[in-house]
Formats: structure tokens, sequence, C-alpha cells
């Protein structure tokens, strides 16, 4: 690799780094057979129990007590007030302690106390989070992620015309069949192809589907209209700054592949103009788009 090229390489991933592409995208999964494991039928080892005895394992002696003293303090909850409140504390407390399986655990059970659409989706969101931070054991993913799904259905059940929802279900969709050979691969495509012809300027919708071409199987020419959309969806919609940057960012990435100097040259310049109160991504953005135009020369 000559200079330039690992100059520009360090560059790229320093952005993305600034920017959370890494962690706005999602986690590359473990591959359907990990040591021997059966995707298909070992996931059926882990239970709610199981998954809470292993949480509790892993604390050290003063996060053991704490938890020991809220797990009193709810059953000593004298109106149902007063338990959601401690059950939502547990929660947050499990996922301060980096242990979002039993995080979403206790989530769960609030939505189980006060059946809400939004929190349904804590609680798959919570199971997925976990899902994703789970790098070793394929059943505990399987786990976590039929949980994630199971919560997700759960929110659409109370809530039918939540496309957000419905995205998340699918997306967990596509990262369970990585993991659980049962599962067709094409099951979490599928709906998200049914929601975008039902919401085809859905800008979330078309982020997903374009970090999903982008990221997952390399498909610029499907991944440059989406993310095109996304940039102008949100010419008329409210978005956040780190959406939009990502989009351009992407794009950026997308016509780089084509080769279209002109493009990436425009996206890097939107980049830099969205960064402009973020003095180190902005930096970095200049120093790439530096870096790309002297590699052409």
């Amino acid at each position: 690799m000559n200079a330039k090229t690992w100059q520009w390489a360090a560059v790229t991933i320093a952005i993305l780094s600034f920017i959370g592409l890494i962690a706005l995208g999602r986690t590359t999964p473990n591959k359907k057979k990990v040591d021997g494991q059966d995707p298909e039928t070992d996931s059926l080892a882990y239970t709610d129990d199981v998954l809470m005895a292993g949480a509790r394992a892993a604390l050290d002696s003063s996060q053991l007590a704490y938890m020991n003293s809220l797990e009193q303090e709810l059953k000593k909850a004298q109106d149902p007030e007063q338990e959601i409140l401690t059950l939502k504390l547990l929660s947050r407390t499990w996922n301060e302690y980096k242990n979002f399986g039993a995080g979403g655990f206790y989530a769960e059970k609030v939505a189980q106390f006060a059946p809400e659409a939004e929190a349904w989706n804590i609680a798959g969101s919570t199971y997925g989070i976990a899902f994703n931070k789970e790098k070793a054991d394929v059943k505990l993913k399987q786990f976590l992620a039929r949980k994630s799904i199971a919560a997700f259905e759960k929110a659409i059940e109370l809530a039918p015309d939540s496309v957000n929802y419905a995205i998340n279900e699918a997306l967990m969709y596509i990262d369970l069949a990585m993991v659980d050979a049962s599962v067709m691969p094409m099951t979490g495509a599928q709906k998200l192809l049914a929601l975008d012809k039902k919401f085809p300027n859905n800008l979330k919708l078309q982020m997903q589907m374009g970090r999903l071409s982008l990221n997952r199987t390399g498909d610029i020419k499907k991944a440059i209209p989406r993310f095109e959309n996304v940039v102008a969806l949100a010419q008329n919609e409210e978005v956040s700054e780190t959406l939009l940057l990502e989009a351009h960012f992407s794009l950026v990435e997308c016509y780089k592949r084509q080769e279209n100097p002109e493009k990436v040259l425009e996206h890097y310049d939107a980049c830099i103009e969205l960064a402009k109160n973020r003095p180190d991504l902005a930096i970095e953005l200049k120093k790439g788009k530096q870096n790309y135009a002297n590699n052409r020369k």
C-alpha cells in the first residue's frame, strides 16, 4: 500500500468513527455455525432465568448488592406506579452495567405491566443492542434476537400504523437470519421492501435501506438513490445533522467506488458544511477531501 493510499484510508476511518457510521449500521453477526453449535436448536437452551443468572454472575459484589436492594424495593412496591418506576430503574441500571440483555428483560416487564407500543419498542431495541454487543455466543444471539422480534411485534400490534416499529422488526429479522439457519434470509428484506412500497418517502426507511445496500450487500447502484432520496427529503423535513451528514458521507463512499470525482467532492463539501460546528470532524473531512484530490493527480 503506497503512502497516499494509506493516508486516505486512515482519514476515512477517522471520519467514519467521528460520524458514527459503524455504530449506526448493524454490526456483522456471527456465522451460522460457531464452534459446532447448531443455530436451529441450540437457542432452546436459553431462557429468561438462564439469561438473568448469567447477568447476575457477572456482577461484582457492590453491583450485586445494589441490584438486590432494587429487587427488594420492587417486592415492597405499594402501587403500580411505584412498581413501574422500580422496573425502569432496574432496566436502566443493568444497561449502565453494560448488560443490555438484562436491561431488555426488565424493559419487557415494564411493557407487560403497562402495555404501550413505545414500551415494547424500548424492550425490543434493548434486546437488539444486546444482540449486537454479543460476539461469542451464537445461542445467546439467537435468543436475544427472538426476544427483540417478539417485542417489536407487540409494538406493531398496538400501533399498526407506525413505520418505525415495523422497520425495527424487519432489521432484526435480517440480523437473526445471519445466525439462525432456520430463518429465511430474505424474510427481513421482504418486510422492508413491502414497507418501501407503502411508505416510499419515509426518510428513516430510505436511510436504513441505503445502509443495507452499502454496508451489507455492497450494491452501490441501489444505495445511491436511497441516500440521494434522504438528501432530497431533508429539504422539506426536519432531520438531524448527524443523519444528514451520514447520508452525504455515504454518498462520498458510493461515488468513490463509481469513480465520479465531481460527485465525491460535492458531497464532501456538504459534509464539511454540516460539520462546521464540530471542528475536529470538519478537519478530518477537509483532510479526506484533500487527500482524495491529491490521489487523483
